[in-house]
């Protein structure tokens, strides 16, 4: 306890006014009538002091009243205010808020944040209310508002930990809206955590409002060495009928020390099929690359493992591939054509690995119906196909599904019959008569060709000049993908069965612009092949919490998912059986767990199983704290300074503390109340005494 103007408890002197009043108090002599003094001796009167209280009750009454009185007005209050909610108010009220992201499996902090929520809950009263609250990345309520502190302690031992990254701000606007709708004056959250930096971003918007505490504890996170894989790329080459796949893994090591002849491993399919032993200098990074593998028609599972370290969530990685990603390319030039007529499409086509384009390179006279066989898109650079069966060979590919692109350059001649393919007719090539070149106008962005232009600083198309091109009229206008600045046609789309033709009405090398020479010229040549293939970026992997659309997933996999028909199961790395119900169109399932899920689909005819990587989000491998007392002071508006043991408390002025508790207020009525019964006591004793 502490006072607020303790000077004033120098006034407890005052306690010897009744003592005083008691001693010496004198006796009031009796006046009798008298006719004569001059016959009586005179003797000196003498006063006796009193040497013994005679009236306890009455006397110890007086002294409560002005001990009581003095402390009033030296404003008492209590330091410790967990003790005295449960005094005054008769209870109060707390929100444990406990992080179960993975980064809290690291060595024993579990077990730590376990035992440290227990304790807040041992030191409860038998009136005080304890909220549970389990968050990750999300949160939720493990166990609520009860006095039954039994049922609390029991779900604190039950949580496990999870394998999603931190985020505190849903905690803590859960505890808010919780502690707002209490009816207790004390409340308090408790926040357990690691207090990882990157649960925090500052930008939450979580305010308490005046009468709600924060209190944290944070959990040892001194030793922060940690080796995480972080990804997993993969190289594609062609190998007869299939696939011959490269793994290659990243790793980083976040500690301060080297690390020397770690173990990594690469599983398929449960089989382990390779080791290497690797070094990592301190806060470096490190490429495993290993012997590349077949990949055929089926899927197939893969992980990459490391030895285990204090945090074994982040110790593996899972990935699915599947055959089906590189897309083959013909490009078919004319007989008498320049040996670098097609260098800059070739060399474009031949950077990257997103997909992988494998390309070949012919004349039109070699063009006939096997060269089509296994190929996804076909560039007639600068020239058209014969007629006959070469050309119905061509549309019978683009009908299948295949992906033509016309490129109308100055040596192209298509015959009437060959042109029915095109979305249109074209004429003579146009030169600019003006010194002004020509530029892109319009180009439809929502088309899939374009859309990756669409976002801020993502290549500028206007930037090429061109100073010729070939006039173009479409049939159909909505057919129209790009429109050169004098409303001429650059790019026109047809669909024909199931496939697509493009129409270019330039060159793709440097005679008719110098597109070839701008930076879009590689992903606009990329986007094309890949439009016209029809490749869909395979997603090896996915991250826990994750909302996937099944119904899309099979969809690019060319299954439309019916239900009532499919009842598509996904089955969870834990072996739970989770029903999937949704809409023939889209359908999501949550990914709550690393490993594998499996999906089937055992109403259909013939089960079509899908299989799902996920792993844990890599951003929780970085155990970089943040202050705890910055947190709190960010969510309260109030300073944290004062510390104990490993408790932070938030301080708050002695002036706010004794406003707060006004334990004057009881102190004067109780002086008040002796006062009234010291007046009614000594009223019944001056009556007996007469």
């Amino acid at each position: 306890m502490a006072f607020l103007a303790p000077l004033l408890l120098l006034g407890l002197a005052a306690l010897a006014v009744p003592v005083l009043i008691h001693l010496t108090h004198r006796e009031r002599g009796q006046v009798i009538s008298f006719p004569s003094l001059m016959f009586l001796e005179r003797v000196p009167y003498r006063s006796m002091r009193r040497q013994k209280i005679r009236n306890w009750p009455l006397f110890l009454l007086r002294c409560a009243a002005v001990i009581l009185l003095i402390l009033a007005f030296a404003r008492p209050f209590f330091t410790d205010t967990t003790s005295l909610a449960g005094t005054l108010n008769g209870g109060r009220e707390i929100v444990v808020l406990l992080d179960r992201s993975y980064s809290m499996g690291y060595s024993d902090r579990w077990q730590q944040a376990q035992a440290a929520a227990q304790e807040e809950i041992n030191t409860l009263g038998p009136n005080d209310l304890a909220t549970l609250v389990l968050f990750e990345q999300n949160a939720e309520i493990g166990a609520r508002s009860s006095v039954n502190h039994a049922s609390v302690y029991a779900a604190i031992a039950r949580a496990e930990v999870g394998a999603n990254i931190t985020r505190f701000g849903p905690a803590l606007q859960l505890a808010k809206s919780i502690l707002e709708q209490s009816e207790f004056t004390e409340r308090e959250v408790v926040l357990i955590s690691d207090f990882q930096k990157n649960g925090w971003t500052g930008d939450e918007a979580v305010s308490f409002e005046e009468g709600i505490r924060l209190r944290p504890i944070p959990i040892d996170g001194t030793d922060a060495s940690n080796v995480t894989i972080t990804s997993v790329a993969f190289e594609r080459e062609p190998f007869s009928a299939a696939e011959q796949v490269t793994a290659m893994a990243r790793l980083v090591n976040q500690s301060d020390l080297n690390v020397t002849n770690l173990l990594v491993a690469l599983e398929l399919d449960g089989h382990e099929v390779a080791t290497q032993l690797i070094d990592i200098e301190a806060s470096g990074t490190a490429t495993v690359s290993f012997d590349p593998f077949i990949v055929s028609e089926d899927q197939l599972r893969g992980t990459v493992r490391i030895s285990d370290d204090a945090l074994l969530q982040d110790n593996m990685f899972h990935f699915t591939v599947s055959s089906g990603q590189l897309v083959s390319v013909l490009i078919v030039k004319p007989d008498a054509a320049t040996l670098d007529s097609s260098l800059y499409l070739e060399n474009a086509l031949a950077v990257g690995n997103t997909p992988t384009f494998v390309t070949e390179t012919i004349t039109v006279r070699d063009l006939n119906t096997d060269v089509l066989e296994g190929r996804s898109v076909v560039i007639l650079n600068d020239t058209a196909p014969f007629d006959g069966p070469t050309g119905n060979a061509l549309v019978n590919f683009v009908g299948a599904g295949g992906g033509l692109l016309a490129v109308l350059g100055e040596s192209v001649r298509w015959t009437p019959e060959a042109s029915d393919v095109l979305p249109g007719s074209f004429g003579t090539p146009t030169a600019r008569l003006s010194s002004r070149s020509n530029v892109l106008g319009y180009v439809d962005y929502s088309h899939p060709v374009f859309d990756i232009f669409n976002a801020p600083r993502s290549g500028d198309l206007s930037s090429a000049q061109f100073f010729q091109q070939r006039p173009f009229t479409v049939t159909n206008p909505e057919s129209v993908l790009a429109r050169f600045a004098d409303g001429s046609v650059a790019l026109a789309e047809r669909r024909i069965g199931q496939g697509h033709v493009l129409v270019w009405a330039s060159t793709l090398d440097s005679y008719w612009n110098d597109l070839a020479l701008k930076p879009v010229y590689l992903p606009f040549v990329h986007q094309l092949a890949k439009h016209l293939g029809k490749y869909v970026e395979p997603t090896e992997w996915h991250t826990t919490a994750q909302l996937l659309d099944v119904a899309s997933m099979y969809a690019a996999r060319g299954h439309r998912l019916e239900f009532g028909r499919d009842d598509p199961v996904a089955v969870a790395p834990t072996g739970a059986r989770l029903p999937i119900t949704g809409t023939d169109s889209s359908v999501f399932l949550e990914l709550a767990h690393q490993g594998f899920y499996e999906i089937h689909t055992p109403g259909a005819v013939v089960d079509v199983p899908l299989a799902l990587a996920v792993n844990a989000d890599r951003s929780e491998s970085d155990l970089a704290t943040l202050d705890p007392q910055e947190l709190a002071s960010s969510v309260t508006g109030r300073a944290v300074t004062e510390r104990l043991g490993n408790l932070v408390l938030h301080e708050r002025s002695p002036e706010d503390a004794e406003e707060q508790q006004a334990l004057w207020r009881y102190l004067l009525v109780a002086a008040l109340l002796l006062l009234t019964a010291e007046t009614v006591l000594s009223n019944q004793l001056s009556q007996r005494a007469r």
